[in-house]
């Protein structure tokens, strides 16, 4: 680890959306509740993983989610680039069951184009680059990076050994999962009590 670097990442999963038909994925807003339970998560991270900057995805309901854990621990939320979703513009909205199906199809073959348009291997690595450029940026402090659900598991599954598809499945909205800034190992999740 470079000298003066934070020694880990808070990352963060936003909090619960609105999903719409015909909408967008990367367009939807934050539920009714939603600033209220990531006001619990910045009172669970104070004092125990102190952060000095938040930083969030140029979605919607990552910068509302940003924002509000901004306030709750006193500091600062900025937008950087390569942070959002898996790219899957114009994926119609399918019900649950399908959606599952789709979503572990999709961890399980990482280098195949099966919707959007990026493999998970692409959005992987986009999602890295920005994460280690916005701790490039930002030397020094303790960042927490609010991001979204598909590109997290793909940044921490392999680091720690786990499945991909089981790894999403256990992401709550909003959670925080602690990582050493090195090496992205899971050292701590917290959530709300409230969070799904």
């Amino acid at each position: 680890m470079k000298e003066g670097a934070a020694p880990y990442l808070v990352l963060v999963r936003h909090a619960p959306t609105v999903p719409r038909a015909g909408v967008n994925s990367a367009e939807w807003a934050l539920a009714p509740g939603a600033n209220a339970l990531t006001l619990e998560l910045a009172a669970a991270l104070k004092g125990k993983f102190p952060v000095d900057l938040v930083v969030t995805s140029h979605e919607p309901k990552a910068v509302g989610t940003g924002r509000a854990l901004a306030t709750g621990l006193g500091v600062r939320a900025v937008t950087a680039p390569d942070l959002e979703e898996h790219h899957r513009q114009r994926t119609a909205l399918l019900d649950e069951a399908a959606w599952h199906r789709t979503v572990k199809r999709f961890f399980g073959s990482p280098h195949v184009l099966l919707f959007g348009q990026e493999t998970g291997a692409e959005a992987r690595s986009r999602v890295e680059h920005g994460l280690r450029a916005a701790q490039a940026a930002h030397s020094g402090k303790r960042l927490a990076v609010v991001s979204h659900a598909t590109v997290l598991t793909l940044l921490l599954a392999a680091p720690n050994s786990l499945a991909p598809y089981e790894l999403w499945l256990t992401m709550r909205m909003p959670e925080a999962l602690i990582v050493e800034a090195a090496t992205l190992r899971i050292v701590a999740r917290v959530a709300p009590a409230g969070a799904d």
